[in-house]
C-alpha cells in the first residue's frame, strides 16, 4: 500500500514538475491589447510612417494591419515592425500602396534599372525585370544571400511600385 501511494506522489511531483518546464512563455502570454499598444507606438515613432495610416488589430496573437501608405517600403517596415512584437504569431499586411501621382511602369522600369547599373553585384545578377501596373517581378542569380533582400527594398523605395515579387538562385 506505502509503495502505491509512493509511486502516486513520485508521478504527482512529475506531472507538476513537467508542467512548470513546459508552461507558457511571457511572450506568449502577453495580451492581445498590449501588442497592439506596442505596435502602434513603435509605427509612430518610426520616422519614414510619419503622415501615414496605418491601423492596427490584435485577435489572438494575428496582427492585422490595414490602411494606406505612399510608399511599397513603407508598407514593409510596418510589416517588420509587428513581427518584432513579441508573442505575435502571425502577421496579415494589408495595408494599401496608393502613390500621391500616377506613375507609368516604364518610369518604374528606368528607375530599376538605374539602381542595378549603380550596383556591380546587382549587374552580375543578370537581373530581369517585369513591371505590370506598378507591380515589380525581379529575378537573378545573386552571389550574397542578402543582395535579394537589398535590391527589393531599393526597388520598394520607388513611388509607384505597388508590389514586389522576387525570385532569387544562387551562386554556388
Amino acid at each position: 500500500m506505502m509503495t502505491v501511494k509512493k509511486t502516486k506522489i513520485s508521478v504527482l511531483m512529475f506531472m507538476l514538475l513537467m508542467t512548470l518546464f513546459f508552461q507558457t512563455t511571457p511572450a506568449i502570454a502577453r495580451s492581445d491589447g498590449l501588442m497592439q499598444r506596442e505596435i502602434k507606438a513603435k509605427i509612430a515613432l518610426a520616422k519614414v510612417l510619419r503622415k501615414t495610416q496605418i491601423e492596427v488589430r490584435v485577435v489572438q496573437r494575428l496582427v492585422v494591419l490595414t490602411g494606406q501608405v505612399r510608399l511599397y517600403e513603407q508598407k514593409l517596415i510596418g510589416g517588420r515592425i509587428a513581427w518584432t512584437a513579441e508573442g505575435v504569431f502571425e502577421v496579415e499586411n494589408d495595408i494599401r500602396v496608393v502613390p500621391t501621382i500616377p506613375v507609368s511602369d516604364n518610369n518604374i522600369d528606368l528607375k530599376i534599372r538605374k539602381i542595378i547599373q549603380a550596383d556591380k553585384r546587382f549587374i552580375a545578377a543578370a537581373v530581369e525585370i517585369s513591371v505590370n501596373n506598378g507591380e515589380v517581378r525581379l529575378s537573378g542569380k545573386f552571389a550574397n544571400l542578402h543582395d535579394p533582400s537589398r535590391l527589393k527594398h531599393r526597388v520598394a523605395e520607388i513611388e509607384g511600385v505597388l508590389d514586389i515579387t522576387m525570385n532569387a538562385d544562387f551562386n554556388v
